[in-house]
């Protein structure tokens, strides 16, 4: 279990991330030569015109072993055989990866439905129905074979690395079948392959607290996955699953610093949460629900401002210790007051953004990955609320949208290129070289 536990708890190379919450890119010391390249490719996209239908996009991915993690100097996984999934869908060195269709069972059999779903989806990787009957019909009749059951997700997730509840089915089969390392893999490469789904860190982190026992170990998987997903509209899974968990451990200083972190967002439960900050603050003491930090900086100010009420005033010792209780009752509801107007203005400016966004929210009716074409309506409204952010001026809110965005429309060459313009516009060159990357090697590959 300690060394699961250290596989979560680390943040490899591949899953790092910054302040601001940004994926990892790649780094080119020649902007120039990068913004080139870059617009030198998507003028080839371009040129081969936005198709809007799954059959027209050519999509193929190819895979690298999954990053080795290092706990207290154990190689947990470096020796694994599956098919690793790079950050973000970005693709390096493909060993095994694309060819993981063509590789044999080992010498398991394959029922005659088996070899003929095979066939289809080697002479078609993109036919997703075919891929739904393969894996039914592979969990059906290998129930315990761990092997091919592993088999048959690997091939289906180099091709459609976005489908967040198949690698949840996935890990799923590892935890019955497996071993928690294995889990713990198959989640890593999950939240590596769509990165930016709430529902995916969902997921792992509710595996996270049924299956380990140190609360920091479980924070810091939060803390990560919110760095990615935690300013999405609708968050509020993953946010709700934190409040719950520190609730359990009845640590209120950090349950009311979740409430202030989530009320500084729109978000489609923002109401909720303000009513949830004001009902945990009735049932609580304000000196439980302040940080170390805010306790400190609370007596700093109190002491300053002690200091200046005693200068000059010559109260007989009856009468000032007489009125020592009622001033520090008072003294009491003031900081609380302050306590609570300081979290409600955050409250009321996210509210004020979020009734600029929530008609663009709103109309998007599918926000996971599906190979069904999606509507020009809903097309037309993320082009929509692509253009407010924008002009909104906020980088970290721009590339997060697209990020969103990107699941939704993978398959769509016109959002990819809008995403790497708007980039080296912006003079992002590394985040330009990202996005094109993966619209090249993985999505769109032209």
């Amino acid at each position: 279990m300690a060394d699961s536990e250290a596989v979560v708890a680390q943040t490899s190379s591949a899953t790092a991330f910054t302040a601001a919450g940004y994926p990892p890119v790649y780094n080119d010391t020649n902007s120039d030569a990068s913004g080139a390249a870059a617009t030198k490719n998507v003028e080839d996209l371009t040129a081969t015109g936005a198709t809007t239908t799954m059959e027209d996009s050519n999509i193929s991915f190819g895979a690298t072993e999954l990053t080795n993690y290092i706990a207290d100097g154990s190689d947990l996984v470096g020796n694994s055989t599956s098919t690793g999934v790079a950050e973000n869908g970005i693709i390096s060195d493909d060993t095994h990866g694309s060819n993981v269709i063509h590789e044999l069972f080992d010498g398991s059999a394959l029922s005659d439905e088996e070899e003929r779903l095979w066939s289809i989806v080697r002479a078609n990787s993109l036919d997703f129905n075919a891929w739904i009957a393969l894996i039914e019909e592979t969990e059906k009749m290998s129930e315990g074979n761990i092997l091919k059951i592993r088999k048959v997700y690997d091939a289906f997730l180099v091709e459609f690395p976005l489908c967040y509840g198949y690698w949840k089915k996935y890990a799923d089969h590892e935890a019955r079948l497996g071993s928690m390392d294995k889990v713990v893999e198959v989640y890593e490469r999950a939240v590596q392959g769509v990165t930016y789904s709430v529902d995916m860190w969902l997921h792992y982190c509710i595996f996270a607290i049924s299956t380990y026992g140190d609360p920091e170990t479980i924070r810091r998987l939060f803390e990560r996955g919110l760095a990615y997903v935690g300013t999405d509209y609708l968050s509020f899974p993953l946010w709700d699953k934190y409040i719950e968990y520190e609730y359990t451990q009845q640590d209120w200083s950090r349950v009311a610093l979740l409430y202030t972190r989530v009320l500084e967002n729109p978000n489609q439960q923002l109401d909720r949460y303000f009513e949830g900050f004001k009902e945990l603050v009735a049932n609580r003491p304000l000196s439980e629900l302040r940080t170390g930090e805010e306790a400190a900086a609370a007596a700093l100010e109190n002491s300053e401002n002690g200091g200046q009420e005693v200068e000059g005033e010559n109260l007989p010792n009856a009468v000032e210790q007489s009125s020592k209780p009622v001033s520090a009752s008072l003294k009491d509801a003031e900081e609380l007051e302050k306590y609570i107007a300081v979290r409600e203005e955050m409250y009321k400016k996210a509210k004020e953004f979020d009734s600029k966004i929530i008609g663009f929210e709103t109309a998007i009716r599918r926000p996971y990955f599906h190979v069904r074409p999606l509507s020009g309506v809903e097309l037309e409204n993320w082009h929509n609320y692509l253009h407010f952010i924008e002009g909104v001026g906020d980088l970290s809110k721009v590339v997060k949208l697209y990020e969103r965005c990107l699941i939704a429309c993978a398959n769509y060459p016109e959002y990819w290129i809008r995403y790497v313009r708007c980039m080296e516009a912006s003079g992002s060159m590394d985040l330009a070289e990202n996005a094109l990357a993966r619209a090249t090697q993985v999505f769109v590959k032209v």
